[in-house]
């Protein structure tokens, strides 16, 4: 199952056209994030379309808010996250509250309302923080 998994990444991978450009996160090694804290994780890969587009929402809301624990994991580059979270599509945005506990699990693209809203639920961001993303 893992291995049909991480052929369908691959497809994906292979079939994206447009590469990771300035307007995205760059790609965080899940052994780097921190462990401690509330935070948002994106598993996805460069050239899949619509973790670009996810991607570019997480970029630009980081713009406005430096501090969001917002994480972009590459699942091409990283298969070990990507096996221990169970990635079985891209994009998939992972939420964890402060004691490190996943809190909720989406596959696809969300809206900047949807992201915002959950990363205030979630205490990811205080209400302030994501409202600067809001337009």
């Amino acid at each position: 199952m893992f291995l049909r998994s991480i052929l369908t990444l691959l497809f994906l991978g292979l079939f994206g056209t447009a590469q990771a450009d300035e307007g995205m996160l760059p790609a965080t090694p899940y052994a780097k994030i921190p462990a401690q804290g509330a935070k948002m994780l994106e598993f996805g890969a460069t050239s899949c379309r619509s973790c670009q587009r996810m991607d570019h929402l997480l970029y630009e809301l980081k713009q406005k808010n430096p501090k969001l624990p917002l994480y972009f994991v590459n699942v091409l580059q990283d298969r070990e996250a990507a096996g221990k979270f169970r990635i079985r599509m891209i994009p998939t945005q992972i939420f964890i509250d402060r004691s490190g506990k996943i809190v909720e699990r989406h596959i696809g693209l969300l809206s900047r309302k949807e992201l915002t809203e959950r990363l205030k639920r979630y205490g990811i961001a205080e209400n302030n923080a994501s409202k600067s993303g809001e337009r």
